[in-house]
């Protein structure tokens, strides 16, 4: 069946024409991205609200322009806030996208190693919680999230953004346009870090590829990864699955990043590197995750591949399924 599967994933490659392989070739080339323009994260220093300390705690990061100026074309970077109030009561205190600050040349300096402009981008707690109307003592606790979002506005008024930039920017060339900051408890550096076994906890049955209904050859899934400290946040950890997490499939992967947010554990997007012309193949988180703080032995996570994450390949979507992490 595993031969099957291949064959079938070959043979649409070839029949589409425009499959991709990350690890063969970005989609993209810095030349064809020199007529635009993203943020690069150069430095994060502090990502997360301290719920122990959100009075003195801020969200801070070093970033650069990356076009064809060296950032020197960019007339503006604004940054965009959305409140997530995941704990409703009394009230949900959740808002809307809204502007929260812009910036200018004025405010950009050389940073890099390229001396490319850019910032430092720092953002109290004190201040956006005021600018979104949850500054009262119990308005944010844990598992809120602050949902920041970035766009680019070049000379020539051009504007770039994640809903408008090729998968590749953030994938292949490390730019981030997009970012959340939780309400959150640091974690010691030793704990939820060092190796893990991965393995199938459920796994769905037969899905529908290209026209021929495949078996997933079982809860193959049986490695382990490391778990490894991402700098400027305690909370979050960054591993690679080394085989990519849909049950039957062997596609390389990009590192994931999971954060522990108190009592909620979420994990970014597992993406395969791999398409039809439409982005990339990825498996995304679904439901929620609870973990214990006091206890990083083991937790469950539930991801979801295809329909929307199909890389253009047109795949109905795939039933979820869950991977467990156990410490070794």
């Amino acid at each position: 069946m595993l031969k099957k599967v291949l064959f079938l994933l070959a043979a649409a490659c070839v029949v589409m024409s425009s499959c991709v392989d990350e690890e063969r070739s970005p989609v993209i080339t810095q030349d064809n991205l020199l007529f635009g323009a993203f943020p690069f994260l150069n430095e994060l220093k502090t990502g997360e609200f301290d719920l122990a300390d959100l009075t003195g705690s801020a969200y801070e990061m070093d970033i650069y322009f990356v076009d064809n100026a060296g950032g020197a074309d960019i007339a503006q970077y604004n940054v965009y806030v959305a409140f997530d109030d995941n704990n409703p009561v009394p009230s949900d205190l959740s808002t809307e996208r809204t502007l929260f600050k812009s910036f200018g040349p004025s405010d950009f300096a050389p940073l890099g190693d390229k001396g490319n402009l850019g910032m430092t981008l720092r953002i109290p707690f004190t201040e956006v919680a005021a600018f979104v109307g949850a500054s009262n003592v119990g308005d944010v606790i844990s598992g809120d999230r602050f949902q920041f979002s970035t766009e680019v506005i070049k000379e020539d008024g051009r504007v770039f953004a994640s809903t408008n930039s090729t998968p590749a920017v953030t994938n292949a060339f490390g730019g981030l346009f997009d970012f959340n900051v939780n309400a959150t408890c640091p974690l010691p550096d030793d704990v939820f870090a060092g190796d893990y076994n991965v393995q199938y906890g459920y796994v769905y049955d037969v899905f529908p590829l290209f026209g021929a209904d495949v078996q997933p050859f079982g809860p193959a899934l049986d490695a382990t990864v490391t778990l490894g400290l991402v700098a400027g946040s305690t909370t979050r950890r960054s591993f690679n699955f080394g085989a990519y997490l849909l049950p039957g499939y062997g596609f390389g992967t990009s590192d994931v990043v999971l954060d522990f947010a108190c009592d909620v554990v979420t994990s970014s997007a597992v993406d395969s590197g791999a398409g039809c012309g439409g982005g990339s193949i990825a498996a995304v988180q679904v439901n929620s995750a609870s973990f214990d703080l006091a206890d990083d032995s083991t937790w469950t996570i539930e991801y979801e591949g295809f329909g929307p994450n199909d890389g253009g390949c047109g795949v109905p979507e795939l039933k979820p399924w869950s991977v467990v992490f156990t410490k070794q």
